[in-house]
């Protein structure tokens, strides 16, 4: 499941401009952790954070599918009767120490977060400059690490905490960098990142994409044929379909011009099998249905070509 991150952001960076939480460097929000029933060693993690001012109320909210071991509360504790629980999530910004009551496979309670010194140093030593509490709260709401901050830099030496921050907000994070480089992608700078992530090509995309043979494929191919919808249940479709030899460019077109898997099966059914794609398109542009085939051949006109049909369709028969 994608961390819902954009939204929750985007609330936060909009509202950068109210001064800083009056708890100083702490800020308090809630959580919520609910087991995976699909799997157990997962949880789905959620924070919510909320802040007033002169200025009015905000509030911005964070859910993601996470590791048990890494939402800090013992399994045996989430699983087991409900009861008070105090634990601690900690990651390299800062640290939610949380409160409240957890059992039955869920939890709820109140978090207070606490920013890393020792990790805003690192930042400041690396040139981003030192995040604020805010900042902070969204680096480790996050899960940034130095790695993952190392890792941005090898694309560009120049980033700052900016560049960082607006990274994180677009929901790119470690485990989808690290994902893209085990992959074969290095990416060439953070917009580069920012455009693949905000086009939806995730790393399940991209081994779908490899699967049909597309290995070479540079960021912009790939952003090319999520946009035009080529997903990968249609490109294993299209594969099952007899086309795994077609390029992206070919799957691009079959897409624009609703050539799907359906309409070859169909076609093929009605006796019009292992058509080329230039030739299946062109039968989809011009109208020519299955149910325009199966007319023609109630009235006699059989084993026609591809040619025939579409002069007989665009002849208004």
């Amino acid at each position: 499941m994608r961390p819902v991150l954009i939204a929750a952001f985007a609330a936060l960076f909009a509202a950068s401009s109210v001064p800083a939480n009056a708890a100083g460097s702490q800020a308090v929000g809630r959580w919520s952790i609910v087991q995976r029933t699909d799997d157990q060693s997962r949880v789905q993690l959620r924070f919510e954070y909320n802040e007033s001012s002169d200025r009015g109320n905000w509030n911005s909210s964070w859910s993601s599918s996470v590791p048990l071991a890494e939402a800090g509360i013992p399994a045996e504790r989430l699983r087991g009767p409900i009861a008070p629980v105090t634990f601690t999530i900690a990651r390299e910004p800062g640290a939610f120490a949380c409160t409240g009551s957890a059992g039955e496979n869920s939890g709820a309670g109140q978090f207070t977060y606490a920013p890393s010194s020792r990790f805003d140093d690192a930042l400041a030593a690396r040139g981003l400059g030192r995040p604020d509490a805010r900042q902070s709260l969204q680096l480790a709401i996050a899960g940034v690490t130095l790695a993952f901050v190392d890792q941005l830099r090898s694309s560009s030496r120049s980033a700052k905490l900016d560049d960082l921050l607006r990274v994180v907000q677009h929901g790119v994070g470690p485990r989808y960098v690290s994902d893209l480089a085990a992959l074969g992608y290095k990416v060439s700078s953070l917009d580069e990142l920012v455009r693949l992530r905000d086009h939806g090509v995730s790393a399940d995309y991209i081994r779908a994409v490899q699967g049909a043979g597309f290995r070479n494929l540079s960021a912009d191919d790939l952003v090319r044929l999520r946009d035009h919808g080529v997903s990968e249940r249609f490109i294993t479709e299209m594969r099952a379909a007899g086309y795994a030899n077609a390029t992206p460019e070919q799957y691009v077109s079959a897409r624009d011009h609703g050539v799907t898997p359906r309409f070859i099966t169909d076609m093929a059914a009605a006796g019009y099998k292992n058509l080329p794609l230039d030739e299946l398109i062109a039968l989809r542009d011009h109208g020519v249905s299955v149910a325009f085939v199966d007319r023609l051949k109630a009235h006699g006109y059989t084993n026609l070509s591809v040619r025939d049909l579409i002069r007989l369709r665009d002849s208004g028969i």
